[in-house]
């Protein structure tokens, strides 16, 4: 539900502005500035993207995994779609996510929520497994699959005795 008013809320409130701003400066500097702040995106967009590129090579270069870069990519590919797409308030939205400090403050609170998702869907998960419907399934197992592996002849021995 969410993100189908935000589907046509962000739009309404671009045309919204559009109309507000072209009536208070004119049409031409209204597309002027569209253009404008999506060719200043695109370079700033450009500079921090090769940045980025560079620093997860050099974590690849040390037997590192680029988690943070890839994280920061992914949010420096969302600010080139916002900035790509026409509109002040895309533009806004892509320009604050060029901010590395603010990008790593959203990323933050990502990473919390994720995690809190996932705590949250263990807990209700919990040692037992359910089934299509709904049933709690608890029980025990034993592997008595064939193995040539040490000790299996005589963990095999103790089965036979129990039985």
């Amino acid at each position: 539900m969410i993100p189908l008013l935000l589907f046509l809320a962000i739009p309404a409130a671009e045309i919204f502005l559009f109309i507000e701003v072209g009536g208070q400066i004119g049409a031409w500097p209204t597309i002027a500035m569209i253009f404008a702040t999506a060719l200043i995106g695109g370079t700033i967009l450009r500079f921090q993207g090769r940045q980025m590129i560079m620093r997860a090579r050099e974590q690849v270069a040390k037997r590192e995994l680029p988690v943070t870069e890839i994280a920061h990519g992914a949010v420096l590919v969302l600010a080139a779609l916002l900035l790509l797409t026409p509109g002040f308030i895309t533009d806004a939205l892509g320009t604050l996510l060029l901010i590395p400090m603010l990008r790593s403050l959203i990323l933050g609170f990502l990473l919390v929520a994720i995690r809190a998702r996932m705590r949250g869907d263990s807990a209700r998960a919990g040692p037992a497994s359910r089934d299509a419907g709904g049933r709690i399934i608890d029980g025990e197992f034993e592997d008595i699959s064939d193995s040539d592996g040490p000790g299996d002849s005589a963990r095999e021995q103790q089965r036979i005795d129990r039985d």
